[in-house]
């Protein structure tokens, strides 16, 4: 049988699921948390949503995962924060924690004495990252987002880690995984693969919308990926996704009107315009092309744009 677990204030007995608040040190926010322990010994796993506080489809996921775990059917040990960033979930905050208008998934691993968000992200990693043997990030397009569905995992030295994740991060039913070569810094899954924990982020839903369709894909490939690692009793199934080493952002270096030339799943030429960003007078002030032939995963759909915000990203 396996044994008791703690993470933080929480504990859970062997063969048995706790429902509770996680209590982290110099956090206001008490993070909802499912606990479960299952009835033989296995990986400890972590399954978060709502890392950003808008991207609902994935918060909707994996609560669901969370709530329909039971310990007579895992072997392992399970923890599900279906909303990690409570501030920012009911702020209706996109991108960044409302006290100090920093994403938190640039923070990553954090700081101690640092601001909201960095505080955040040292918690979250020394009080559960480091307790866990792989974790899973689910994520979505926030308010103003819409993106094809997609995984990433991170490109570290660690071949072992490397080869966890990218396995992982294949057992969706979702037609791109990335390989991220540290093109996005302080990520969760960066921070979680460096100190030799495999993980991803798997992306599904947009636009701030609950999607029951995402959320069910979502599920399933978490459960999937359950499979695959000996928690639940099944055959994992394989997906024929597409392997993607180049996630080329686009950022824009002004404040104005986005209108952008492309849609979400489009195959775009090297020298394709991919949208303009122009004046509140309707004057063109910078056409924004492709640097690489590849295809449109992820695109801002907000006609307001502020100075350094992404305008969207292709994948090759």
């Amino acid at each position: 049988m396996s044994k008791s677990w703690r993470i933080a204030n929480l504990s859970v007995a062997e063969d048995e699921k706790v429902k509770g608040y996680l209590e982290l040190p110099t956090i206001d926010e008490k993070l909802p948390a499912f606990l479960v322990n299952g009835s033989e010994e296995g990986p400890k796993v972590l399954v978060m949503g709502g890392i950003h506080g808008c991207e609902y489809t994935s918060i909707d996921a994996a609560q669901k995962i969370g709530a329909s775990l039971l310990p007579s059917q895992l072997n392992g040990k399970m923890i599900v924060l279906p909303i990690a960033n409570p501030a920012s979930f009911y702020a209706r905050s996109i991108y960044v924690h409302p006290k100090d208008q920093k994403n938190l998934n640039r923070m990553f691993p954090g700081k101690e004495d640092g601001t909201d968000a960095e505080r955040l992200a040292y918690w979250l990693n020394e009080s559960v990252f480091k307790e866990v043997d792989y974790m899973i990030d689910l994520h979505g397009g926030d308010m103003i987002e819409a993106l094809v569905p997609f995984t990433i995992y991170h490109v570290t030295e660690d071949e072992k880690v490397l080869e966890a994740s990218k396995e992982m991060a294949s057992l969706f039913d979702i037609d791109y995984v990335i390989g991220s070569n540290g093109q996005v810094p302080g990520s969760t899954y960066g921070c979680a693969a460096e100190q030799g924990v495999p993980a991803i982020i798997a992306e599904a839903g947009q636009q701030g919308i609950m999607s029951e369709e995402h959320s069910l894909l979502l599920q399933k490939g978490v459960k999937n990926i359950l499979i695959f690692l000996g928690l639940l009793e099944g055959e994992a199934e394989k997906s024929d996704s597409t392997f993607l080493s180049v996630f080329d952002w686009y950022r824009s270096d002004t404040k104005g009107l986005w209108y952008p030339a492309v849609r979400i799943g489009d195959a775009v030429a090297k020298g394709r315009v991919l949208g303009k960003l122009v004046n509140e007078f309707g004057d063109t002030v910078k056409e924004v092309v492709s640097h690489t032939e590849g295809t449109v995963l992820f695109l801002v759909s907000s006609l307001a744009i502020n100075e350094t915000d992404p305008l969207l990203a292709v994948g090759a």
